[in-house]
């Protein structure tokens, strides 16, 4: 199943934030049943969200982000069924919106012409359905309660793999059969592509990188970093509405540096990156095994990054994670944006100074408003495990297979 990521940005209304700011806390308040969105209704989505982007700006900006099963078009399909209401009474206070045609198709033409789709983009659970992922939860679940049961009438000790295995299963009607998480050119072309950009366009690149690093060294000694701590107010806001369930949400905004050297040398950066994050098909991107769904937009005319993350884990072992893994890649994006700590050579230095690194995040951080996650309580980890004791229940399975499967409990 084809998964897609993607934000409508909508620039607000003059004076119209702090309406907007009300309907979100009566949505955040009670997310499975308010009048305006009932996300638990909406099958396709896995994560979603409302930010509001440069709130002290003259262009304050709402910022919908959507994680979801399919196509945009199903998918609005669905999401004006189900509230669109809700969406009428939200983008009301944007720019270019008619109150008058409170219609689902016209509410779906006014989001599609505000897509934007990113440069770059990570799913820890490639192929998996949010429908799928619930129903792989509740399997599991029943078949532990089962397990005990089993185990409440005869010990553990007296029953062989195999048996335990045939009696457990014994206990619940055999699930449908799903196609495979990609078909195998799904799985194959994203490494063709690397490899091909590898083969062909590295040596290409040979020329422009020794012109363009002479210029990037001299940008670098002239970049001036935001040396400045997060405020105890700015951390309390977000401390309040994170840790609240087993995943986080993060939506960073950025000013990109100048001269357009810069942005051509970030989208550069981040088309790299999507082309190794499409290889990363098995829970991890670059040895984070915590992220479910994270993208990097360039927005407004290339003024800006926009970047959002659907994570396990708390904030602080989250951008450890990074910084112990990924410190690289991390610097090579946020050096082309403004305040980002002192860097070399486009990646080196950077995410590596640890405090200035999480107080320039934190300073960034836009409030997430409104935060839906379809399966609360599971991690990436969790929902690799659920779906492999799915696909493990028709099988046939060695002894030694029937262990492991087993042991996924």
């Amino acid at each position: 199943m084809k998964q897609t990521v993607l934000t409508f940005i909508a620039d607000i209304k003059g004076a119209e934030t702090e309406k907007l700011k009300e309907v979100f806390a009566v949505i955040h308040a009670n997310l499975l049943k308010n009048p305006y969105i009932s996300f638990q209704e909406v099958t396709l989505v896995h994560f979603a969200s409302f930010v509001i982007a440069n709130e002290q700006s003259a262009n304050p900006q709402l910022i919908f982000e959507n994680n979801f099963d399919g196509d945009v078009s199903v998918y609005l399909d669905e999401l004006t069924t189900v509230a669109g209401h809700g969406l009428h009474e939200i983008y009301r206070h944007c720019k270019g919106y008619d109150q008058q045609a409170m219609n689902a198709g016209y509410i779906s033409n006014y989001l599609q012409s505000r897509i934007v789709r990113p440069n770059a983009f990570h799913i820890g659970n490639v192929g998996r359905e949010a429908k799928v992922v619930r129903e792989n939860q509740l399997l599991r679940e029943t078949l532990q309660q089962n397990l005990d049961n089993l185990f409440s009438r005869k010990p553990p000790a007296s029953y062989t793999a195999p048996a335990l295995r045939k009696d457990l299963l014994a206990t619940i009607p055999i699930p449908q059969a799903l196609p495979p998480h990609q078909s195998v050119a799904e799985k194959v072309l994203p490494w063709v592509k690397l490899v091909l950009f590898g083969l062909v366009c590295g040596p290409l690149l040979i020329i422009p990188a020794l012109v363009a690093i002479p210029i990037l060294r001299r940008l670098e000694k002239t970049d001036i970093p935001d040396d400045k701590p997060a405020s105890a107010a700015d951390i309390s806001q977000f401390i309040i509405t994170e840790n609240q369930i087993t995943q986080n949400h993060l939506a960073v905004v950025t000013d990109i540096k100048s001269p357009k050297f810069r942005l051509y040398l970030l989208k550069f950066v981040l088309f790299a990156i999507n082309l190794i994050a499409r290889t990363a098909t098995k829970g991890k991107l670059s040895g984070i095994p915590s992220i479910h769904f994270a993208h990097w937009s360039v927005i407004n005319n290339g003024q800006q990054m926009l970047f959002l993350s659907n994570y396990d884990g708390s904030w602080i072992s989250y951008l450890d994670d990074f910084i112990d893994k990924a410190a690289r890649g991390l610097t090579g994006i946020w050096s082309n944006s403004k305040g980002f700590p002192s860097t070399r050579f486009l990646i080196l230095d950077g995410a590596r100074d640890e405090l200035q690194f999480k107080a320039y995040s934190r300073n960034h951080q836009v409030p997430s408003l409104v935060w839906y996650s379809a399966y609360r309580d599971l991690t990436v980890q969790n929902i690799d495990k659920d779906s492999k004791i799915r696909e493990a229940i028709p099988a046939n399975l060695t002894d030694t297979e029937t262990e492991a499967w087993l042991k996924l409990f």
